[in-house]
């Protein structure tokens, strides 16, 4: 053994002082698990190796780390105080004073069945059940490891414990349940296998179709998937019933594990534990404020059709039609080129009036299409979300037109003028070279030049003012998007359950550890 070598000691601090022999980890530092009783040193080896060789303790401990030994023995004098002798050495590990070779640090041993544990990064514990996790043995994670060490930007914190004595202080309890249960005689207890069958969901896929079938099938994949690939892009609803089907299919996977009575055996098992009822308390919530706001809706269609109605002819179709005309008529001073003014503004006003009769006949509609909306409540707040984000679209289609148009005017005029100016300073686009390389032109292509230019700047404050009211307009309506876009997020992917855990228990969501000395310069 290696207590000679050793200068700190871990000793739990819920431990109830008996005598006996005292095992856990004889690494660097040693870590105490507990206490047998036992009348003699094999005595007590004898049950520990027994404890060691349960099922539930393979399950939990890696085979590959150190195993637990008999460290030394503990009394207790007439006083009530603990001694402990480890090797040549002797402590009072309970009540250290200023001689003691060793330094005692006192620890609260987390309980595994309750999902506790210690943990030196927050990180550890993977919440998000959308987040892909490299597993720990990949070559990918010890890589993604070197490159994050090179990071000098990242707060490093010292630490006295190292990843051993963590796995150890967190293996503790279970191993301490474990020893006492043996050392009862209840080893029969204790040995039952919590394996659940593993049942092969494989089906048993029949392969008697032709090859063109498959061909036939394989093209048809991929059809419908291009036809979901573009609907998804155009329609918030189709993404969100996305993000359901992925929440419904990871909580189908992950049902056998959570039944099973394996959930505390890891830390990705309480990962698991932690996302599975985080996903589960979500989609319950977004199901019942769906309902209550859907069942408003469907009350009160009549009435918020009729606001629909007033609020998209006031300010979708009457207030731009009117801002184009304010810009027609020279506003503030600012003299715009009346030829191209006059075109931009019966233009676009033709294009608004056309969507604004559109928008009148379909108002009729307003109240079938809010009932709907209220009606898939059932599906979770969430749709209603996506379905009014996808609503807006429709009602400002209009706007999306126009802003396009208006913004390939005034790209193409900055193009233009970045040529002209390329010109008059005697350089051409190398497209073979991509650079800016010098020119010599000719007289007239100057001169053609110098026209252009001049016809650009005229027309540009012209361009510039009414690519400035559509953007501005499309801006205000990317805003509302990003809004109900939040919503949404807020309800699919908040850490409800964890928060939750947060504040009932904040050892099943640990987060850096942090020693503080006492006045008997003992650590805690």
């Amino acid at each position: 053994m290696r207590q000679q070598d050793t200068s700190t000691v871990f000793w739990p601090i819920d431990l109830l002082p008996c005598s006996g022999f005292c095992y856990g980890w004889d690494s660097d530092p040693i870590c105490v698990a507990g206490i047998v009783q036992a009348d003699t040193k094999d005595a007590a080896e004898k049950i520990l190796s027994v404890a060691q060789n349960d099922p539930h303790w393979l399950a939990l401990w890696d085979h590959r780390a150190k195993s637990a030994v008999v460290l030394g023995h503990c009394s207790v004098s007439d006083r009530r105080e603990v001694i402990v002798r480890l090797g040549h050495v002797t402590l009072n590990p309970l009540n250290p004073g200023n001689g003691q070779p060793r330094t005692v640090v006192h620890y609260q041993r987390p309980k595994r069945d309750a999902m506790r544990f210690y943990s030196l990064d927050s990180r550890e514990l993977d919440i998000l059940y959308s987040q892909i996790v490299i597993p720990s043995t990949s070559p990918l994670y010890q890589k993604s490891v070197e490159v994050l060490e090179q990071d000098f930007t990242r707060p490093l914190l010292a630490s006295p414990f190292d990843n051993e004595t963590l796995n150890q202080i967190n293996a503790a309890y279970s191993l301490a349940n474990i020893v006492s249960r043996t050392a009862l005689g209840n080893i029969e207890n204790i040995g039952a296998l919590h394996s659940s069958p593993s049942v092969q969901s494989g089906s048993r896929a029949t392969t008697t179709d032709l090859e063109c079938n498959g061909r036939h099938l394989r093209r048809m994949k991929l059809l419908l998937f291009a036809i979901y690939h573009l609907l998804s892009n155009l329609l918030i609803t189709v993404e969100q019933i996305d993000v359901r089907a992925e929440q419904a299919r990871f909580m189908y996977n992950h049902v056998p594990a959570i039944r099973s009575n394996e959930n505390s055996s890891s830390i990705d098992s309480i990962s698991r534990y932690i996302k599975f009822y985080n996903c589960v308390w979500l989609v319950l919530n977004d199901i019942i404020i769906g309902v209550a706001f859907g069942s408003f809706l469907c009350e009160n269609s009549l009435l918020l059709s009729q606001l629909l109605d007033y609020y998209a002819q006031s300010y979708l179709v009457n207030s731009i039609r009117q801002g184009l005309m304010w810009l027609n008529n020279w506003p503030a001073g600012l003299k715009l080129n009346t030829e191209l003014s006059e075109f931009y503004c019966h233009t676009f006003i033709g294009t608004i009036s056309i969507w604004g009769h559109v928008l009148q006949n379909a108002a009729p509609y307003y109240p079938s299409i809010l009932w709907i909306v209220g009606a898939m409540g059932c599906c979770g707040m969430t749709m209603i979300v996506s379905l009014l984000s996808d609503l807006l679209n429709i009602l400002t289609l209009h706007i999306y037109l126009c802003y396009c148009l208006s913004t390939a005017a005034f790209s193409l005029e900055l193009s233009l003028s970045a040529s002209l100016w390329n010109l008059f300073r005697g350089k051409r686009y190398n497209v073979l070279r991509n650079r800016l390389d010098s020119w010599d032109y000719d007289m007239d292509q100057l001169l053609l030049g110098t026209i252009l230019f001049v016809l650009v700047a005229f027309l540009y404050p012209t361009v510039l003012v009414y690519y400035a009211l559509f953007a501005i307009t499309y801006l205000a309506i990317i805003l509302v998007q990003a809004v109900l876009d939040t919503v949404s997020a807020l309800l699919n992917h908040f850490p409800l359950f964890a928060l939750m855990l947060r504040v009932k228990d904040p050892m099943r969501l640990p987060g850096f550890i942090r020693a503080r000395g006492t006045v008997q310069k003992q650590l805690v």
